[in-house]
This record gives C-alpha cells, sequence and structure tokens, in this order.
C-alpha cells in the first residue's frame, strides 16, 4: 500500500478568520441562543397546554410561560449556551411519568408526556437553520464570502 500525503493551505488563515469574526461580533451567538430558547419556551409550553388539558389557572401551571425561566448566556465565545427549566415543583412527574400511590400502595403508573423532549425535537431544524442564516449573513458582513 502506498504512503499518500494530502496538504491542504490556507486553514490557519480560516481559523484566523473565523476566530476573528468571533471577536468582532461576540454576543450575535448568545443573542441568537436567547431568542431561541424563548421561542423554544413558547412551543412547550403550547405543547404542555395541547398534551395535558391545562388550563393555566393555577400559577404553578405548565401550561403559563411563567413556569418555565430561560437563563441568562452562559459560557464565552464559541462555548455558550442557555438553560430552560420549569419552576413546577411536578413537572417532573408530568415529564416523565410517576408511580401513582394510594394510602402508601402502589395501584399503577401515569406515563410521562415528554411535552418537554418533542417540542425540543421539532424545533432542532429551526434552530440549525437560524444559525446557518446568522453565521452566513455575519460571514458577509465581516468580508468573508
Amino acid at each position: 500500500m502506498a504512503d499518500a500525503e494530502l496538504k491542504v493551505k490556507g486553514l490557519d488563515e480560516l481559523k484566523m478568520s473565523f476566530d476573528q469574526l468571533v471577536a468582532k461580533y461576540p454576543d450575535k451567538a448568545g443573542d441568537l441562543l436567547k431568542k431561541d430558547a424563548l421561542a423554544l419556551r413558547r412551543n412547550i409550553v403550547n405543547n404542555a397546554k395541547e398534551l395535558t388539558k391545562t388550563k393555566s389557572e393555577h400559577k404553578k401551571s405548565l401550561g403559563k410561560l411563567s413556569s418555565f425561566r430561560v437563563s441568562q448566556v452562559q459560557g464565552l465565545m464559541n462555548n455558550q449556551f442557555v438553560e430552560i427549566s420549569a419552576k413546577s415543583p411536578h413537572f417532573h412527574l408530568v415529564e416523565k411519568g410517576h408511580e401513582l400511590k394510594v394510602k402508601g400502595k402502589t395501584i399503577g403508573f401515569v406515563q410521562g408526556v415528554h411535552y418537554l423532549d418533542k417540542a425540543t425535537k421539532v424545533y432542532e431544524d429551526k434552530f440549525e437553520e437560524h444559525v446557518d442564516n446568522m453565521v452566513e449573513a455575519l460571514l458577509k458582513e465581516g468580508g468573508l464570502i
């Protein structure tokens, strides 16, 4: 078997260009993360209303936007993230399911609704498209394409 060698020129310059782009627009990724996290939160609440038939009357109802918290953007540069969490103490029971007990005896199991998982899977494609659009716009604005 013959040894093959492949040399690619310009990768260092390309990496430097991307690093400069990230340094020039440090808040763009965070802004997009926050915007999409808020949109995802709306989808989670809509799924909760639809799948659990909640009326959103109780102050800790999972059918209210205020029942879910979106964190501030955390991390730096290209390692940024936001967290979406539920404030309601019963969220995990509805999402993942739980044993049904009466007077200490288990009489059944309530299946989880998984509306958070469902909303996240549906939103993945939209988020990928938003990131692609943002990167393309920044590359154009930065003169890299």
